[in-house]
């Protein structure tokens, strides 16, 4: 998750950041906010599933007022 965070630059809202996150949970959503190329504010949620099986599952949604640049960041990541 901080991967994700450092990767982007942008800041975890609303208690969704690593430090709420408990070692039990499987499941986690992450929600990102912040300033992207040329100041476009972007907001992005990912949902993250953890299966000790097949490891990771990440699904990403990019919001900005910019198109290009919302799916710049959701091909980049996923």
């Amino acid at each position: 998750m901080t991967t994700i965070i450092d990767y982007l630059g942008m800041q975890p809202c609303e208690r969704t950041g690593p430090s709420f996150v408990t070692p039990e949970k499987t499941t986690h959503i992450l929600l990102l906010s912040g300033n992207f190329l040329g100041n476009i504010h972007t907001l992005v949620r990912c949902r993250l599933a953890f299966n000790p099986n097949t490891g990771v599952a990440l699904e990403i949604t990019v919001r900005s007022t910019d198109q290009a640049i919302s799916h710049l960041i959701a091909n980049t990541i996923g």
